[in-house]
């Protein structure tokens, strides 16, 4: 072998060696896979288009994740986290203000808040710290109600709270698929949308209606 052709081969090699050994990896895959979902949705996500956006192989996702199933639950993880954290707000946060930052929130990443309500991630029992994460934000939910109101029990408590987080949630979503009707004027809005944005209006006296 010449010496042109030994340099061409350890070029290869380096080229090989830069694309499969990569320092935090998995974190850079989680990053990437991330802000993939949060600009164009999980739907269009491929192990591929991750692999390619990180300047990695292919081989080297599937050494960190078996399946896009796999890297979509611990984007889900990452974005419960993200959720949690914005819905929480400061330490004086009231059960209003964490209603408000949720639907903020909801409104702001709409492709995150899909996924993380989404059947994407079938087998939850495969994944317990999707679990952990998803009660976490209920939690949130039920001590801003116990809060609020310190003379209810646990039960009416929880009943309370999974009333507002259905109309949160519901909100969210019908929202999200109304964008267009939503930006009409009053006068050209359609009676259900028209009530759908006065519902988001009236957050406040929905909840205080509930106690």
């Amino acid at each position: 072998m010449c010496i042109r052709d030994r340099v061409n081969t350890v070029n290869i090699m380096n080229i090989e060696n830069h694309k499969y050994h990569h320092g935090n990896l998995r974190d850079e895959i989680l990053t990437a896979a991330y802000n993939f979902v949060l600009e164009n949705g999980y739907a269009a996500m491929s192990l591929r288009s991750i692999a390619e956006n990180c300047n990695v192989s292919a081989t080297a996702i599937y050494r960190h994740y078996k399946t896009k199933e796999h890297l979509l639950a611990d984007v889900v993880v990452k974005g419960f986290i993200e959720f949690n954290l914005f819905v929480e707000g400061d330490s004086e946060a009231n059960i209003f203000d964490k209603c408000d930052n949720y639907l903020e929130f909801a409104f702001d990443n709409k492709n995150i808040y899909d996924l993380l309500f989404s059947q994407s991630v079938v087998e939850f029992l495969q994944f317990p710290n999707i679990l952990e994460v998803a009660d976490s934000s209920f939690q949130i939910l039920l001590e801003s109600v116990k809060e609020h109101d310190r003379s209810l029990n646990d039960l009416s408590a929880s009943n309370k709270a999974i009333h507002i987080w259905s109309f949160l949630h519901g909100i969210s979503s019908i929202s999200k698929k109304m964008d267009v009707a939503l930006s009409l004027p009053d006068s050209e809005m359609p009676i259900p949308v028209r009530s759908v944005k006065r519902a988001r209006s009236n957050l406040r006296q929905f909840i205080e209606d509930l106690f």
